[in-house]
């Protein structure tokens, strides 16, 4: 049982397993203790992955590591993104990147004809 766990935490889906431990086709997934255990070992693989990226982006200060993450976990955006609501107005989806502060023109706070409030 170690070899198939070990086979899960690895990434093999249950197919790929059951070929390799020599177990006839859907075994796992007629046996809930086996898809249990593999499953759980699939989840502890994710956390460990996880936990070395962000090793990665905290421990080496890895830049490229923190945008990805960025973007992957904190939906953290480069771009700005304009569109339209059914009225005709414009709506703005601006996103914070690395930065605390977002410059918004004065002309674009909210739909009010009036220079928004400092």
């Amino acid at each position: 049982m170690k070899k198939a766990e070990a086979y899960a935490y690895d990434g093999c889906k249950n197919f790929t397993i059951e070929s390799l431990m020599n177990w006839p086709g859907n075994f796992i997934n007629h046996r809930a203790d086996i898809s249990k255990r593999l499953t759980k070992k699939r989840q502890l693989a994710s956390a460990d992955l996880r936990k070395a990226q962000r090793n990665k982006a905290i421990n080496d200060n890895d830049t490229t590591m923190q945008i990805w993450l960025g973007k992957n976990e904190l939906d953290q955006s480069d771009q700005q993104k304009i569109k339209h609501d059914f009225e005709g107005n414009v709506v703005f989806n601006i996103h914070k990147t690395y930065d605390d502060k977002v410059n918004i023109p004065d002309n674009c706070d909210g739909g009010s004809d009036e220079p928004a409030a400092e």
